[in-house]
């Protein structure tokens, strides 16, 4: 029998995916089922004087109308790390489309009117919007008293006691800066920014509660234990009266990661007595949740032959008015932010803030594109100021087994020469490509970047298999398919495992009732985290199928061997029985096993020093561009991507994960942004926010996965092909025309911009992106 892994099978669904049958939130109907709206708040920031809810209770065919002072009780928040957000606003608004009354009505078009009716009187206050803004001694405070800090995160971030807009902060302390910059013959100083983007899944965020003596979410989220967790907490219901189910979700990336619509749809169906559905429409998503805008300064000390020697970095995630994750975000990306190098000196402080914009959270990446954006812009860079090749700048500097990292881990699995030789081959030789004048207006370069990404550590997966007695087998399993096929890969681990056909495995969706604990569906953990729980309620399973078969074969357990849907006798395969023979004779109907998978980790929030992976995930990309020098336009001609992927479980899937991460990348290299006038979205829709289509796909992409032979560990790959890509287009956009941009995205608009303010030619200065010019040597 051909073991499915490491073969490209059909997805586990595929039919119902074609067929349009495949099930999703969205299109759940329940008997009697209500629908919500939210009315919003038009203001950043202001006081609630007044809310008059009468015009809309008295429009026919509404069940209930909510506001928080009818929330029981009232004050109670939530929040994965402060304790900051309330179901509807209170007393304040702090945000531009932050719930402040909620409405459960016959019909969506019903609701959407009685929204429309509820009057509510403000009072307009200070906002800020910018992380500078924020931290000035001026600036108004959006949460006073501080919020409470969650007791069972204390041990991961960081946080002042005192009023302020600060939220958190994350430090790593390894060496002596001061020593290392002594010790430099170069140090140079940059500053980089990326926007607010927006995941734009393809499904919205959904959700349906049904809460009478217990509370039944169905919702598209990306961790149902954890919204379950989260829910109990938030109404005093036990784990046990708080059941969540979740389907296939229509693309997730991290959007869907925290609670959203659940309190406020639980809320309306306890009041209405009646299960409620919320489907947000477009726009509201775009003030639901966004990707956190960043500033980040780095400043790097060089030895005279390229070796860095000391690192400084001081990063800023703006979480906008509630905290979401953005503690985490900025956890992970201190982590991560000097960079794939072996640098021995190194100072970070990284640092969310609260202001008056969408809550940021978790996104494709969790703070990692960011990052990569400064530190591969700010190596490129540091190579061109000191006349260094800039592959053979980070060749010198790149990680290798063996090596300390900022972390104080010892690292190993390093494979970034190899990934670089795959990128660097893919594309055009430097004579044929950099600078070279293509007509008069077409400029075109090439370059490099690279990425090392954390997975969150600790985490903990469990599953379950049930092996009936046709030889057939269920697996139990909390892992979210998002789009990615986890259900397949899963199917294929465990197929494996048992030595049984793939087409005879199916795999549940997660139902908190049935399914065993999984702590996320993200962070590109679920094949290595899930698959490594598969393999293991595997052994349990065959531990006993081992048992039954030694009393029926009559022989010693250590005589025996698993051997294609059955136990045999080694060396005598033809003295066996089938799992179905083995379960018929015990009259057991089948046979359940379970495993759980769990690592240990974790860093201290003041030094950073610990474990902050269990293991890292890395990659590389290459890129080609066509730069108009007389419209600023870009066009990225060719990409290539190469991660390092360990052990591959279905190949096709694992390359559209790491193509799909490239054209978010893309995307947000070249133009998506969330434009805000005075903390109003100005773009909440698909016609005006861009997303990459197929014809902003690159003539020439290619993905390239690379394996270990014999390496048994799984590498997540669904996000690490992501931070490079921008870096990559920045660092060949200067390649083809020489400008330095350092704030995304790179439209036509920033790139002619700094075009028409070149100096000379005859100047030969490498401009500083914070300060003044630095004179190459």
């Amino acid at each position: 029998m051909t073991s499915p892994v490491g073969q490209s099978v059909s997805v586990i669904d595929a039919a119902s995916r074609v067929t349009g049958k495949i099930d999703y939130v969205l299109d759940l109907e329940l008997p009697g089922m209500a629908f919500g709206r939210i009315h919003r708040s038009p203001h950043p920031h202001a006081r609630i004087v007044s809310i008059d809810t009468s015009r809309a209770e008295s429009l026919r065919g509404v069940y209930t109308v909510l506001t928080a002072e009818k929330l029981v009780p009232s004050s109670q928040k939530y929040g994965r790390f402060f304790l900051d957000q309330q179901i509807l606003a209170d007393d304040r608004v702090r945000y531009i489309g932050e719930p402040v009354a909620a409405v459960a009505a016959a019909s969506e078009e019903i609701a959407a009117g009685a929204v429309e009716l509820i009057d509510v009187e403000y009072e307009i206050l200070p906002a800020v919007f910018t992380i500078e803004e924020a931290l000035t001694a001026e600036a108004p405070l959006l949460h006073d008293p501080r919020p409470t800090l969650r007791d069972d995160v204390t041990d991961m971030i960081a946080s002042p006691t005192a009023a302020s807009n600060l939220c958190s902060y994350f430090r790593v302390r390894h060496g002596s800066v001061d020593q290392g910059f002594e010790q430099s013959d170069f140090v140079f100083t940059d500053t980089f920014s990326t926007p607010a983007v927006q995941h734009v899944p393809l499904e919205v965020h959904v959700a349906v509660a049904d809460y009478d003596d217990r509370l039944t979410i169905w919702s598209s989220t990306q961790m149902p234990h954890a919204i379950r967790a989260q829910m109990a907490e938030l109404t005093g219901l036990p784990l046990s009266r708080v059941r969540v189910l979740t389907t296939n979700l229509g693309g997730g990336f991290g959007a869907k990661g925290s609670l959203r619509l659940e309190p406020i749809a639980s809320m309306l169906s306890r009041a209405s007595q009646r299960p409620v559905k919320i489907a947000l429409e477009r726009d509201e998503d775009f003030v639901t949740v966004t990707k956190h805008a960043s500033t980040v300064t780095i400043k790097s000390g060089v030895a005279s032959n390229g070796q860095l020697l000391a690192r400084e970095v001081s990063a800023f995630y703006n979480t906008g008015a509630y905290a979401d994750v953005g503690p985490m975000v900025a956890r992970n990306a201190g982590t991560a932010i000097v960079g794939p190098y072996r640098i021995p000196h190194v100072n970070v402080d990284s640092y969310s803030v609260w202001t008056n914009l969408v809550p940021a959270g978790a996104f494709r990446g969790f703070g990692a594109a960011q990052g990569g954006w400064a530190y591969e812009r700010h190596t490129d860079m540091i190579a061109e100021r000191i006349g260094m090749d800039p592959v053979e700048f980070r060749r010198m500097n790149l990680l290798k087994d063996g090596d300390v990292y900022v972390t104080g881990e010892t690292v190993a699995d390093m494979h970034f020469d190899e990934l670089l030789d795959e990128v660097v081959e893919s594309l055009p030789s430097p004579e044929s490509s950099a600078g070279q004048e293509l007509d008069e207006i077409i400029r075109r370069g090439r370059a490099f970047a690279t990425t090392m990404k954390a997975t969150i550590t600790p985490s903990t997966s469990t599953a379950g298999l049930i092996l009936n007695e046709d030889g057939s087998l269920n697996v139990l399993t909390s892992s979210v398919d998002l789009g990615q096929g986890v259900k397949t890969v899963l199917a294929q681990i465990a197929a494996e495992s048992l030595e049984i056909p793939y087409e005879s495995v199916r795999v549940s969706q997660p139902d908190t009732d049935l399914t065993p604990y999984d702590q996320q569906t993200n962070s590109s953990r679920s094949t290595f985290s899930m698959g490594n729980a598969v393999m293991r309620a595997a052994e349990d399973v065959k531990a006993q199928l081992l048992e039954m078969a030694a009393d029926l074969l009559e022989a010693s357990v250590d005589d025996l061997q698993i051997h294609q849907g059955g136990v045999a006798v080694r060396g005598a395969p033809t003295e066996r029985a089938g799992y179905g023979e083995l379960l018929r004779a015990r009259q057991l109907g089948n046979v359940q096993g379970a495993g759980s998978f769990v690592t240990e980790g974790g860093v201290d929030p003041n030094t950073g020093q610990g474990v902050a992976s269990v293991h890292w995930h890395h990659g590389a990309v290459a890129c080609e561009v066509e730069v108009d020098v007389e419209t600023g336009k870009t066009d990225v001609v060719g990409i290539s991507a190469a991660v390092f992927a360990g052990k591959v479980i279905n190949p096709r899937l694992a390359e559209l994960q790491v193509e799909g991460s490239v054209l978010f990348g893309l995307g947000q290299a070249l133009f998506e942004e969330v434009v805000y006038e005075h903390g109003q979205v100005l773009n909440a829709n698909l016609s005006d926010y861009m997303i990459p289509s197929f014809e902003d796909m690159p003539g020439r992409f290619q993905v390239s996965l690379l394996e270990e032979e014999g390496h048994g560990e799984i590498h997540g790959i669904g996000e690490t092909a992501l931070p490079p890509v921008s870096p990559a287009i920045a660092n060949a956009i200067y390649d083809a025309v020489g400008v330095q941009i350092g704030d995304l995205p790179l439209t036509a608009e920033s790139v002619l911009r700094q075009l028409e303010s070149l100096p000379p030619a005859s100047e030969t200065v490498v401009p500083s992106l914070s300060g003044e010019p630095m004179e190459v040597g």
